[in-house]
């Protein structure tokens, strides 16, 4: 009588040794629930790639809560001014909220300079500026602004400049 042989392989067909044996072909329970769960992600990116194509783009479109930054200034930062400064003007990369904007002058003895409120230009409403009740005398100055993006985030920075020779 002949036995049949194993040579070690796990892939027979029937019982051995009162062991089931399963097929290379059939998965185990964890490798289908492997590959449901690739399946639905793959479905999902699917999905997305479609919406975003639907809305005029390759990938979907996320709406990114956009801070406004100051983009330069008039005068510059850091500038050293000849002749009269009447006016602080801020370039923002985007229209701040006018409910809470504020731009302060303060002197180097730390005074405050009077100035108008600030008013948005009625050409571009990214920019910003102030009139100053006088023109500035030589001396250092520091700009400090506070405006809201639409978004409700809150931005503030300052710069200097120096006014000279006047």
């Amino acid at each position: 009588m002949m036995a049949e042989a194993n040579h070690g392989s796990n892939w027979n067909l029937g019982k051995q040794n009162g062991m089931s044996r399963r097929m290379p072909h059939e998965p185990t329970g964890r490798a289908v629930a492997g590959r449901a769960v690739l399946m639905r992600i793959g479905l999902a990116i699917v999905g997305l790639t479609l919406l975003g194509a639907v809305h005029g783009s390759a990938a979907p479109r996320l709406d990114v809560a956009r801070h406004i930054t100051l983009d330069a200034s008039a005068p510059e930062d850091e500038a050293a001014v000849q002749g009269d400064v009447t006016e602080v003007r801020l370039f923002f990369s985007d229209a701040p909220l006018m409910r809470g904007a504020s731009i302060r002058i303060v002197d180097s003895s730390r005074k405050l300079v009077r100035s108008s409120p600030p008013e948005a230009d009625s050409d571009d409403p990214k920019q910003l500026a102030v009139q100053l009740a006088a023109a500035l005398p030589d001396g250092k100055y520091v700009v400090q602004w506070r405006c809201i993006a639409d978004d409700g985030h809150v931005m503030r920075g300052s710069f200097t400049f120096d006014v000279v020779g006047r």
